[in-house]
């Protein structure tokens, strides 16, 4: 038989260019139904071939068993296409991934063996998502979809049950939205943090005033702060990654990586703050003179877990019996009050960091209101405290 298999470039959807082959390797003895392996992903000619030729060598010394999906599971194609995923995004997008299908996709589909899966089945799990998450189901749906796919590229099942499912309906009122603060609440928040710990004040009024997302704040050093020119530089973020390892990670996007400007009394605070944490600090034998301590260490002078804000956001909502927004909300409240304090889509998108106006209007059309003032200095004066 003529061998026909050649390597053939693609593009990705991402625009980048990729080789790939297919080889047929013979016909299954118990099916009577042609096996071909299809490879994709790699990155240059050569490394194709050279996955080629191996395949090649294994098929005539009738090493090559092909894979079925008779007796397999979702879960153990799951496992192979996770193997590929891994290589491919960074550490705290796995660890996100794995904890959705742990979570939620694997306890649907998990058992379901491959030759089973049913458009129907897939459907039933769609509705049990959108029943635990409405909000993010969809997200379960596509990374299910992304398996399913792996397992026709390797020609393990001929189709994706799930492209065929209905996708119920988000209802208008799940959108409704009331994860900030108005400014007089904001008030009375921060002014009963500050009572409660200082620490916890400043961390909040921080975020209160700068928009920074809570990995951002909590990856501040004080080299990062310029109390000559009142601004702060934000290029890193704390990031979960495998087994709970905290390590500093770049921006979410390039816009992330800015220098914004903060009113003189969040700056003073900060001074304040800097002057306690050296004493503290020194009581634990560290040397908290240098720049390169982070503004909120831990007791071990190491990165502070990001759940630990809130768990002081809920030690002090419940002291003072205060209605509690998630830790997210406090950017969401920056935003509100820049809104209110007049400044503009771009100002704002630009200072809280996002790749594009079309994000900062897709979550903050609700907080649009009258317009009144300019510049950082004029957002505190607004806020007034």
């Amino acid at each position: 038989m003529k061998d026909e298999t050649k390597i053939v470039p693609y593009k990705t959807g991402k625009g980048k260019q990729r080789f790939m082959f297919r080889l047929y390797v013979g016909k299954d003895d118990k099916t009577g139904e042609s096996i071909r392996i299809k490879k994709t992903g790699f990155l240059t000619e050569q490394e194709a071939l050279e996955s080629l030729l191996a395949l090649k060598l294994q098929v005539v010394k009738g090493e090559y068993e092909p894979v079925r999906s008779k007796n397999m599971q979702f879960k153990d194609l799951y496992a192979m296409w996770l193997k590929n995923y891994k290589n491919t995004v960074k550490e705290s997008t796995y660890v996100t991934t794995v904890r959705y299908f742990n979570d939620h996709i694997l306890k649907q589909l998990g058992n379901v063996f491959l030759d089973k899966l049913t458009v129907l089945k897939c459907q039933q799990a769609v509705n049990e998502w959108f029943i635990e998450a409405p909000r993010t189901y969809k997200r379960f749906l596509r990374y299910a979809s992304n398996v399913l796919n792996y397992g026709i590229d390797i020609e393990v099942i001929e189709k994706n049950p799930m492209s065929k499912v209905v996708r119920p309906k988000t209802p208008k009122n799940i959108n409704s939205f009331h994860d900030f603060y108005s400014k007089d609440e904001l008030k009375k928040f921060l002014e009963c943090a500050k009572s409660y710990n200082f620490k916890y004040f400043v961390f909040f009024r921080l975020l209160a005033f700068s928009g920074m997302r809570k990995g951002e704040c909590l990856a501040l050093k004080w080299s990062d702060i310029s109390f000559k020119s009142n601004t702060i530089n934000i290029t890193k973020s704390v990031t979960t990654g495998e087994k709970n390892r905290l390590y500093l990670s770049d921006g979410k996007t390039a816009s992330s990586i800015r220098l914004i400007d903060m009113d003189t009394q969040t700056m003073n605070y900060l001074k304040e703050w800097r002057t306690i944490q050296q004493k503290q600090m020194l009581q634990l034998g560290y040397n908290f003179l240098s720049k390169n301590n982070f503004i909120f260490a831990n007791t071990n002078n190491g990165i502070t877990q990001v759940s630990k804000p809130d768990q002081w956001n809920r030690a002090i909502c419940k002291a003072y019996n205060l209605r509690r927004i998630k830790i997210h909300g406090f950017r969401h409240t920056h935003a509100s009050l820049l809104f209110e304090a007049g400044r503009t889509i771009k100002e704002v998108s630009e200072r809280l960091g996002h790749a594009d106006t079309a994000t900062t209007l897709n979550i903050y059309t609700h907080v649009t209101k009258d317009k009144k003032g300019e510049t950082a200095e004029k957002f505190a004066e607004y806020v007034g405290f």
